[in-house]
This record gives C-alpha cells, sequence and structure tokens, in this order.
C-alpha cells in the first residue's frame, strides 16, 4: 500500500505514526511524506531566524506529538515524552548532532526548567525532527518511512488512486492520500491589492496577511511610522520583532514591572483592531499535563435540552447563555476562594451550594454580599472600553486595563477570577467542537455563532504568554507602540496610510502591516495544490444554506466530517483522499491547536481515525 501525506506537521506525523505502528505484520505500506519546509512544517521550522524568537502560546509540559490512552479509538497507544520531558531527557544530545540547527536552541534548554515556561516556535520544529528520527525506527522490514522537501503542485485521480505530482515533475501514483495541510497564502482581497497598489505607487510598504516570522522586518527602520492592524497574536509576533529583534531588551525592575530599553533602531508602531484591545494575557499556569476543567452547568446533557426544546437545534443565544453561566461560576468560585473574600467560611459554603441551583449567579453572589468587582460581564469583556467618556485618556485607560489584566494573570490560570475563569474554555472546545459537527445550530444560527463566539473565545483564550502583555506595556510607556481605540479604520489619503479609530483619533504611517495570517479560504488559497484540485472540482467550499434559502460560505474545503473524505463540487466523496486540519475550519471548529497530552486531543484524535480508515 502506498500511502502519500502533503504537510510534514503534527497532523502529517500523527498519521503517519499511526499507520506505521497500527499496521499488520502482513501489511506492505510505503508512508511518504511531503512538504516544501522541514519536518514539523512551515510554522515550527528552526531554520527561519524569527522562529528562534517567537514564542509558542501553549506551555511545554502540554505538548506532545505521542498517541497516548486518552485518544477515544485511537488504536494501541505508544507512549513517548512531552515536549518539556523531551528537553529535560533528548533534547541536549539530539542538538549536538545535529550541527545544522543554531547554537541558540541549545541556550535556549537551559532556560526551559519549569513545565510552565513556554518555547519557542523554532523548538517545537526540533522536538518534531526527533520524533521523525524515533518513527523510522519503528518502521518494520516490510514498511518505509521517507520525507521529500518538497510541495505537491498536482493531484490526478487514476481508478482509485491518485497520481501525485511534485515541484520537480516527480509522479508517485499512492492509494491512499492524505492531505494535512496547514496555513496556506491567499490572493490579496480587493481592499489589500488597493494599499499594495497604493504602496507601490507612493513608495510606502504595505505587509498583507502572512506568517511573521516569514515577513522581512528589516525593511522597517526607526524613521518608519508602521500602522498595524490587528492585536491578536500575529501582533506579538510583529510586536517583538520590531522591539526585541531590533536589538532592544526588557528588564524586570524590584516592583516587578517590565522596563524598556530602546536600541534606538525600533521604529514606531501604531496599532489598532476592531476592539480596540489585545487579547488577554494567559494566566500563568497551575495544570498539570492533563488537568481540565469539568463543567457544572455547560454539559453536553445541557446542550442536548436545549436541542431537545428547539426541536433539533438550538439558538446561538442560548448556547451562549449555558457558556456564560459556566465561565461566571467559575469567576465566582475563585472569588469565594481568594484570600480576599470577604465572606465567612460558612457564607462561603452556603454560597457555592446556592449557585448551583441558581438561575441568575451574579444576583445570588451579590444577596449573600459577596464583594465581586468588578463583576464577570461579557459584554464589558467583548467591548471593555465602551463606555469610557470621550475626556478621558485612551492611553492611561489602556495602560491600567493591562495592568490589571497582568496582575489577574499573575494569579494563575486556576483561581485567577478572569484568568482563571478564561481557561476553562480551552478546556470545553472539545464540546464546542461537537456542537458544531453534529449540527447543533442551523445555518442560520451558525453564522451567528462565528461572528460572536469566534471573536469572544479568541480575545478570552487565544492569549499570548503573561511576558507578550507585559512587554506590550513596557513599550507603550517608552512611546515606542500606541494602541488606538475601538474600530480602526484604515484609508489612503495624500500619499500616506491614514488609521482612524471610534474616538476621531487620526494617524499617519508610511507602512501598513496586516497582523494576521490568511483565513482559510478555498476558493482564494495561492497553493498549487489547493488551486489545481480546485479548478478540477475536486476542492470545493463547503456552502451553508439559511432558512430563507440564501447560502454562504466560509471558505473551508468540503469534506465528510466523519471520514474526512474530500467531497467535491458535486457533492461525491472521493474515496482515498482525505483532509484534516486547518483546510476544514469552519466546517470543524477550532482546529489551530498543538496536541495535548491525556486528553483526547483533537489533532491525535483525527490522525488516528484517518489511519484506521486506510488500513481497514
Amino acid at each position: 500500500m502506498q500511502v502519500a501525506i502533503i504537510g510534514a506537521g503534527p497532523r502529517g506525523l500523527a498519521v503517519a505514526e499511526r499507520l506505521i505502528n497500527l499496521a499488520d505484520d502482513d501489511v506492505q505500506l510505503d508512508v511518504k511524506i511531503f512538504d516544501p519546509h522541514v519536518i514539523g512544517g512551515r510554522v515550527w521550522d528552526p531554520s527561519i531566524p524569527q522562529n528562534k524568537l517567537f514564542l509558542m502560546n501553549t506551555v511545554i509540559d502540554q505538548i506532545t506529538l505521542f498517541t497516548d490512552d486518552s485518544i477515544e479509538h485511537g488504536g494501541k497507544p505508544l507512549h513517548g515524552p512531552t515536549l518539556f520531558q523531551w528537553l529535560k531527557s533528548d533534547a541536549r544530545t539530539f542538538l549536538e548532532k545535529h550541527s545544522e540547527f543554531d547554537d541558540s536552541y541549545t541556550a535556549e534548554i537551559q532556560h526551559l526548567t519549569s513545565p510552565s515556561d513556554f518555547a519557542t516556535r523554532g523548538m517545537m520544529g526540533i522536538y518534531a525532527a526527533w520524533y521523525f528520527e524515533w518513527l523510522k525506527k519503528r518502521v518494520r522490514s516490510n514498511q518505509t518511512l521517507t520525507f521529500t522537501q518538497q510541495s505537491v503542485e498536482n493531484l490526478t485521480q487514476i481508478g482509485t488512486n491518485y497520481q501525485v505530482v511534485l515541484t520537480d515533475g516527480t509522479q508517485i501514483l499512492a492509494n491512499q492520500v492524505v492531505m494535512a495541510l496547514g496555513h496556506s497564502n491567499n490572493d490579496l482581497t480587493a481592499e489589500e491589492a488597493k494599499f499594495k497598489s497604493f504602496a507601490d505607487e507612493n513608495s510606502l510598504k504595505y505587509l498583507p496577511p502572512t506568517h511573521p516570522s516569514e515577513a522581512n522586518l528589516s525593511v522597517f527602520p526607526q524613521e518608519d511610522k508602521v500602522i498595524i492592524r490587528g492585536l491578536g497574536l500575529s501582533f506579538f509576533d510583529y510586536m517583538a520583532g520590531l522591539s526585541i529583534g531590533k536589538g532592544g531588551y526588557f528588564e524586570r525592575e524590584t516592583d516587578g514591572d517590565l522596563t524598556y530599553h530602546s536600541s534606538g533602531r525600533e521604529p514606531h508602531i501604531i496599532a489598532g483592531s476592531r476592539s480596540g484591545v489585545p487579547l488577554h494575557a494567559r494566566g500563568i499556569n497551575e495544570k498539570e499535563t492533563s488537568e481540565v476543567y469539568e463543567p457544572i452547568f455547560f454539559t453536553l446533557p445541557a446542550l442536548e435540552a436545549l436541542r431537545a426544546a428547539g426541536h433539533g437545534q438550538i439558538k446561538y443565544d442560548d448556547f451562549e447563555k449555558l457558556l456564560v453561566k459556566e465561565l461566571t461560576y467559575k469567576h465566582l468560585l475563585n472569588r469565594i476562594d481568594s484570600p480576599t473574600s470577604n465572606l465567612t467560611y460558612d457564607q462561603a459554603q452556603d454560597l457555592k451550594q446556592a449557585l448551583l441551583t441558581s438561575a441568575d449567579l451574579n444576583a445570588t453572589a451579590e444577596s449573600v454580599g459577596l464583594i465581586d468587582e468588578p463583576p464577570f460581564d461579557i459584554e464589558a469583556i467583548r467591548q471593555p472600553a465602551k463606555y469610557l467618556p470621550k475626556s478621558a485618556d485612551y492611553t492611561e485607560w489602556l495602560l491600567d486595563y493591562l495592568e490589571k489584566d497582568i496582575q489577574d494573570a499573575r494569579l494563575g490560570n486556576k483561581i485567577a477570577p478572569f484568568a482563571g475563569a478564561f481557561d476553562i474554555l480551552r478546556d470545553l472546545r472539545d464540546r464546542v467542537r461537537f456542537v458544531v459537527e453534529h449540527d447543533y445550530f442551523s445555518a442560520d444560527e451558525y453564522e451567528i455563532f462565528l461572528s460572536k463566539f469566534r471573536p469572544l473565545d479568541a480575545m478570552v483564550s487565544v492569549g499570548p504568554p503573561l511576558e507578550r502583555v507585559e512587554q506590550l506595556r513596557a513599550l507603550i510607556k517608552a512611546g515606542i507602540v500606541e494602541v488606538m481605540a475601538a474600530n480602526i479604520q484604515v484609508t489612503t489619503e495624500s500619499g500616506n496610510f491614514v488609521a482612524r479609530d471610534a474616538r476621531g483619533n487620526e494617524v499617519q504611517g508610511n507602512a501598513l502591516v496586516e497582523a494576521r495570517v490568511g483565513m482559510t479560504n478555498i476558493d482564494l488559497s495561492t497553493n498549487p495544490l489547493i488551486a489545481s484540485l480546485r479548478e478540477k472540482g475536486i476542492l470545493a467550499a463547503a456552502i451553508w444554506t439559511r432558512n430563507d434559502g440564501s447560502t454562504y460560505k466560509l471558505g473551508s474545503a468540503d469534506a465528510d466530517r466523519r471520514t474526512f473524505e474530500v467531497v467535491n463540487s458535486k457533492g461525491e466523496r472521493m474515496h482515498n483522499l482525505y483532509i484534516y486540519g486547518i483546510p476544514l475550519e469552519g466546517k470543524k471548529w477550532f482546529g489551530t491547536v498543538i496536541p495535548r497530552p491525556g486528553v483526547n486531543t483533537v489533532v491525535l484524535r483525527e490522525g488516528a481515525w484517518i489511519a484506521q480508515q486506510i488500513l481497514a
């Protein structure tokens, strides 16, 4: 059996591992992995200089590439070290044998001593390289496992098989093909194309959506005024690259705050987004490797009850109310258990019991006298500056906002009133995935879900390491960065980029950076393979039909959610052709995760299912 896996990131490696280790001894198996980048894939490539600086946003003890006992229907597990365990056991020896990796990674090992530390993205790529060497040692006499560092440009169906065409023209016949693709670049939108043309015509600089690690930041000298559109994870990468990457450094003062020491080579950064605030900092990790929060209210039986009451589907508002109730409950528990709580022991125990049956958690807490300041108000979390007076200084307000976020995150991701509540969203994602993949929402309600829940989830549970938010605050105080208020709008006027916000502020810049990777969009992707399959009708964007008969697309490829087989433009399943991960974002929910041990992690779970279908 010839299996081609397109993509050498964690998903591609997950399928390869299950194939090699689950195949029967009498099965002749040839597994070929293709990727234009290194083993580990594009995001984690340790040869990219900026991946020595940019951080992962998951702690090292909660990262693995090994299938364990928690994976549902995953087959016989083969245990191996988490990233943290590997750093303590095998990393140094592996690096000594591989001179192609920069010496900075050996130095990094010395600093990664706590399970709650954050590694660089390049270190994840080195872990993946070691893992691939481990996997090659598992190959039996009737098996082969190879990696070719080339792109797959085209696939042609020949009966039940597929002809795989590489960049150099090599053709390979495969019985089964798995497309484990990551983020791909897209054609520019009309607005992006306009910005690029304007920049070219006026000797300005425009950086469209891309992976920040691949961006050439040397083109931004200290004279530049760089408008950055977006305050998500990509923003923090650009922030680090345009400060630390320019030779500046941070120093922690005796009071715990960071101070930034400028190199004098940093450009001036003006950043903004729809919300006007960055993602919340990740709380300092207090959780064990596989520890997850067990919900009281946001449970599958409760969701099923909502579905039954809605005759098979649920309203987004009901979904959000249930989820917010869970977040509020966790917030109040942390307030009650806080050393600064104003309640007596008996009052605290009575309130905990009362909350379990309360219809209005905040009202119940208030009736007992719990001081909850500030309270858990989901609308205030979404738009924290909505009611800020026009006369208020936005920068001063933001510095205070960031300081409160920092102080809360320092309390930890279990006991902090806000960071502790926000973190449980990570633990509840599989329940949200279940809701999406089992069509609890109508197309109309799913559209609302995406417009309201996706940005909320990103704001509170996808944030950067705490250190990055501390650095942002220090850079604002140093005058290197300024953050505009909500609803930033960028226009082109009089030979400059101009940014305006909801409070009437206006700034001009000679550079514009889109701080985001390209959205999943099969119709716009410039990936040669996706473009080729799109033209043939093999890959098609999934379509949702609203109650009124109108339709919309989300950019995700169409596929069978159960088997992961591609569904073509005619609605037919393409047998022996599988796709999973980023290209299904929208058809499935939140696949942009790194595998975590002991929690039935989605990357390894889905990879195991695909492998077992191939071997069946």
